[in-house]
């Protein structure tokens, strides 16, 4: 990674010791912001909340990211493997459901060296936009318990168009059926090992959900659906003026209805009704909390 970075499917060769690859991050872990979260999937969320410890920089970048603020700024502080532990350790302490590493992609080395340091007590929990090479997902695979991948495009034209990067399904894919081999098992309500594979419906683009609810079904593996009807319009979004409204009720209820058709039944749903700015996370640094 260090003096060049390949760490993810951009290639960029950055040189790490120096500067900042195309994602944005350097040479020690930059953490926006980290604490309990309580609106994941109930299974993840449980008690007192999700450990949640969100990662600065990102080498997708979607338009429309919720994130935005996090993940296209050098927000943040910066971590050694040492500091990270502490964060984690921290977490576990406070009574975290789990240890949630939100788009980690890029510090993969870096996190391989904390979990060296400490092994948390409670599940670890992957948390990614699924543009992911193999083996950076098999460098961590033995410190993760629960992956939570995101599904985000079949179309190459929808995925160029909001990300840059027109083969998001190819090397997504992928990696979401190598996450979603992991069989499920849970402690009461929590889910300790597992796959939980995440779909947003974009405005405008219920035809390209549809192929995705069939893409995952073809995998026919246990892992769980989470359909999310939260879109909300945030992010640098000007130039798509399909992206300035919340989903419909009808267009939430196509995608639905290809859940089904699917035969599709570990599935988490989303009212829309979640579509709101109180469940985007607080980075301002104006509190100690994420909400």
């Amino acid at each position: 990674m260090d003096r060049n970075c390949t760490l993810c499917p951009v290639n960029c060769g950055a040189d790490r010791e120096k500067g900042s690859g195309a994602c944005g991050g350097g040479k020690r872990a930059r953490v926006a912001k980290y604490g309990l979260h309580p609106y994941e999937e109930p299974c993840i969320s449980c008690g007192a909340g999700s450990g949640t410890v969100f990662f600065s920089g990102c080498a997708l970048r979607c338009a429309f990211c919720q994130n935005a603020e996090i993940s296209r700024a050098a927000v943040g502080k910066e971590y050694d493997a040492a500091g990270l532990a502490r964060i984690f350790r921290e977490l576990e302490e406070a009574g975290a459901a789990n240890i949630n590493l939100v788009t980690a992609a890029h510090y993969v080395p870096q996190l391989v060296e904390a979990f060296g340091i400490y092994r948390p007590k409670i599940p670890v929990v992957y948390n990614t936009h699924a543009y992911e090479k193999l083996e950076t997902l098999r460098a961590l695979d033995r410190y993760v318990d629960v992956y939570l991948p995101d599904l985000k495009y079949r179309s190459p034209k929808i995925s160029q168009r909001y990300t840059g990067k027109a083969d998001y399904f190819d090397v997504a894919f992928p990696a979401v059926r190598f996450m979603a081999a992991r069989a499920p098992s849970f402690e009461g309500e929590r889910m300790v090992t597992g796959c939980i594979v995440r779909h947003l419906v974009l405005p405008l683009c219920t035809d390209d959900s549809v192929a995705v609810v069939r893409a995952f079904a073809s995998l026919g593996s246990e892992a769980y659906f989470s359909l999310m009807g939260q879109y909300t319009p945030c992010g640098d979004i000007g130039k798509f003026p399909e992206l300035q409204r919340r989903i419909t009720p009808r267009e939430y209820k196509k995608v639905l209805a290809a859940v089904r058709e699917c035969g599709l039944e570990r599935v988490f749903l989303q009212d829309i009704s979640s579509a709101n700015e109180a469940y985007v996370p607080d980075f301002s640094g104006d509190s100690d909390t994420l909400f």
